[in-house]
């Protein structure tokens, strides 16, 4: 019998320069992020739908989301994660 394994990453993000970007090639199946400041995060994810294009989603205080892919097959891809001055976002990911 075979054991999957996964990694977790983990990130406490504060008044980053520049977003944090999910790529599939980073291999991350799931992602979440919770604010414990008064300051809005956001995350956008990168793929149209139906002809719509992405929008960013707001993460407030006190506030989790969190971003799972399809399977164990696959990956999220494009994910932006931005952390504006004053904000501080808690990240954990699976990989």
């Amino acid at each position: 019998m075979s054991v999957k394994t996964s990694g977790i990453f983990t990130a406490q993000l504060v008044n980053a320069d520049s977003p944090l970007v999910i790529t599939s090639s980073m291999g991350v199946r799931m992602v979440s992020i919770f604010n414990g400041t008064a300051v809005i995060g956001t995350y956008l994810g990168g793929q149209s739908l139906l002809g719509l294009a992405p929008t960013a989603i707001d993460v407030d205080e006190g506030e989790t989301a969190t971003v799972v892919s399809g399977d164990d097959a696959s990956v999220i891809d494009n994910l932006r994660i931005t952390i504006p001055a004053g904000c501080t976002l808690k990240v954990i990911a699976v990989v």
